[in-house]
């Protein structure tokens, strides 16, 4: 089969092309790598998605387009909001459309944050909170984007991703578990932002990538991705100290002073995965250690 992977430089698109190439997948990959480094041994296309004239024949060529490509981060998203919602809009205004002119599968990167505070079930309604709340932009643009795929008329995948990690990953856009690593690596302050009480989960990136392909050749829809095994952010920075017997120091740093007053946090963000369960061949093969270890080993 040919794929396409719009935004394929990035994380998760550089796992997703090794797993498609060591299957014997022809694999085309469209990013300008403006926050990721090029992907090698695939036709690569150093290219802005919004003006790369080659993008139209490459969706007809394809069998299956991954669409990875928009800005990501919290940091990012904060930092910039009318340039994160403006990219993060006007990509699929652009994609979709040809999309469904040519008929081909789409699979659609969204995020947990569709859901706002949650319940974060695939049958509940999204409930995404006020323009006052600066990160909500994202959001708003990821599930504007859910809406535009779902209705296109071609057959298609949501992809709700909860917090996926693994090696490779950067901590440079807000990304807490590849900073705490770093940061312990370099015996320098592991800062944790607000209280620590915040709950969240965290998915290897080989175990998101069999969830993705199971997911590929399921029935179309939206799915959560991700781990549901819950841990606090002060604990995971305790963990991380403790795995790489480190000598940082553990500092809780007051949200606003990292952010903006206006950009927000969840308390608890933990995926209901009951109908990833009841679809696929659900597992996890990569605990928590596992995920530290690997991402350490890459830094």
């Amino acid at each position: 089969m040919r794929y396409l992977l719009l935004g394929g430089s990035g994380f998760i698109g550089k796992h997703l092309t090794k797993s498609l190439l060591q299957e014997g997948h022809e694999v085309d990959v469209v990013d300008n790598c403006s926050t990721s480094t090029p992907v090698h041994n695939v036709n690569l296309y150093l290219e802005d998605i919004q003006t790369f004239d080659g993008i139209e024949e490459l969706i007809r060529k394809a069998d299956v387009v991954y669409f990875l490509a928009g800005s990501v981060g919290v940091k990012r998203v904060v930092e910039n909001p009318y340039a994160t919602l403006h990219n993060n809009l006007s990509l699929p205004m652009r994609i979709v459309p040809l999309v469904a002119k040519y008929n081909k599968k789409i699979i659609f990167s969204s995020t947990s944050e569709v859901y706002g505070n949650g319940p974060f079930s695939e049958s509940n309604d999204a409930s995404i909170g006020s323009p006052t709340n600066l990160r909500w932009g994202y959001a708003s643009a990821k599930l504007a984007t859910e809406f535009l795929v779902a209705s296109c008329g071609v057959p298609y995948r949501i992809l709700r991703f909860f917090n996926i990690t693994g090696p490779g990953q950067l901590g440079d856009f807000g990304m807490v578990l590849p900073r705490f690593v770093q940061a312990a690596k370099d015996n320098t302050p592991i800062y944790v932002y607000g209280d620590g009480t915040q709950y969240r989960s965290f998915c290897h990136i080989n175990d998101a990538l069999d969830m993705m392909r199971q997911v590929e050749s399921s029935p179309e829809g939206v799915y959560n991705i991700g781990n549901d095994e819950p841990v606090t952010i002060l604990e995971l920075a305790e963990i991380v100290k403790e795995q790489l017997r480190s000598s940082s120091e553990i500092i809780l740093k007051p949200l606003t002073d990292v952010y903006a007053k206006n950009s927000g946090d969840i308390h608890a963000r933990i995926p209901d995965l009951t109908k990833l369960r009841n679809t696929i061949n659900y597992k996890v093969e990569h605990g928590l250690e596992a995920i530290i270890q690997d991402i350490y080993d890459q830094l």
